[in-house]
């Protein structure tokens, strides 16, 4: 099959794995399938300018996204043919009647319902099990947040065009800084002391309470540096500024500092209960930055002997490993050729080719059981 119509649906406002994930995605598709069109619908046509064509569909705040997925992007598919619509962030159109396939990058919102505002439980509650009978085909990143899917929707419909594990992979172009890079964003940022550090959204079920009383634990009265790096989830407001004033909140980094931020660590401390797939630990690692985090979830999957991952989720379990990172420099050079071998097993082409062919298997799928009849 060839010359195939796709649209993809991607919201690139805000800053995290969706965003990286549509924007990757896009560029590998485009390289490995030029006989077939791809059309982008999304609130930032600039991300994707260089890339392919793109549809601007106005996303003036998170509070619009329903309005975005149920009623502007359903206008641009009913104004153009195109053989399947793919939504890259778990949300489907309840209007329309193009194919479709859903990425649904994690369940987290189901495994762990307290560590979310109720507004976005109850939004997450309505439309993942609707994007499940509309999708023809599913696409998850690891074989976790599969498995997490046939547990949690056991009663659901069973998709027509199947499950597709389609792992995630570091942003193109990510690489160990260069000691020059790493010392200038050292500099900027005034820190000048021996660093671990985190990087992901700041959000509670990153458990980063843990993760600033384990690092107290080990630094114990040592002139260390625990360096947070993210955004902050709306209305979140963590204390662990004034915990120490060896902790620092680099906030959110910009594209070009990740490299360089990661370069500056002993290791990459990300004690999370739970990650469909764990994009930062894979760029740490691509990073050469060694990486930290609990068995769980995903993090197997990802990580595999090339980290650190530990059993519990406490300070006694956490706090011995960032003192051996932060003190062993033969451990830390290990782990560090350990993760690049790790990182490199992932690529942004093998992600285009699994999904093509979960593109393939929709298209030739039965409809789904809610997918209206054209």
């Amino acid at each position: 099959m060839s010359g195939l119509n796709i649209a993809i649906g991607a919201i690139t406002g805000t800053i995290g794995g969706p965003a990286t994930y549509a924007i990757e995605l896009v560029k590998a598709l485009v390289a490995a399938h030029p006989d077939d069109r791809f059309v982008v619908l999304t609130d930032k046509p600039q991300a994707f300018a260089d890339i392919c064509e793109t549809r601007a569909v106005a996303l003036r705040s998170a509070w619009e996204q329903p309005l975005w997925d149920h009623v502007r992007v359903p206008r641009v598919l009913a104004g153009e043919k195109f053989d399947l619509y793919h939504g890259t962030k778990g949300v489907l159109p309840r209007r329309g009647a193009t194919p479709a396939v859903v990425t649904i990058h994690d369940l987290a919102s189901h495994v762990m319902p307290r560590s979310f505002h109720l507004a976005q439980r109850i939004h997450l509650a309505w439309e993942t099990p609707w994007a499940l009978t509309r999708a023809r085909a599913v696409l998850v990143p690891s074989e976790s947040t599969a498995a997490d899917l046939a547990r949690i929707f056991a009663g659901v419909p069973a998709v027509t065009g199947g499950i597709h594990v389609t792992p995630e992979a570091p942003v193109s172009g990510l690489k160990p800084a260069s000691p020059a890079a790493v010392a200038a964003w050292r500099d900027e940022r005034g820190i000048d002391k021996p660093s671990c550090g985190y990087l992901g959204t700041i959000q509670p079920r990153k458990n980063l309470d843990l993760l600033v009383r384990a690092f107290l634990a080990a630094a114990g009265d040592r002139d260390w540096r625990l360096v947070i790096a993210g955004r902050l989830r709306p209305g979140e407001k963590p204390d662990f500024l004034e915990r120490d004033r060896r902790i620092v909140y680099a906030g959110a980094l910009a594209d070009n500092e990740i490299a360089p931020f990661l370069g500056s660590l002993r290791c990459m401390v990300s004690p999370s209960a739970y990650e469909g797939f764990g994009l930062t630990f894979i760029e740490a690692m691509a990073c050469g930055c060694p990486v930290v985090g609990l068995r769980n979830s995903s993090l197997p999957e990802v990580v595999g002997d090339a980290g650190v991952l530990v059993e519990q989720a406490d300070v006694e379990s956490l706090a011995p490993v960032i003192e051996r990172l932060m003190t062993d420099d033969r451990a830390v050079a290990e782990y560090s050729r350990r993760g690049r071998e790790q990182a490199a097993r992932f690529s942004w082409s093998e992600t285009a080719r699994r999904t093509m062919h979960a593109y393939r298997a929709a298209i030739a799928a039965p409809p789904a059981a809610s997918e209206p009849r054209r």
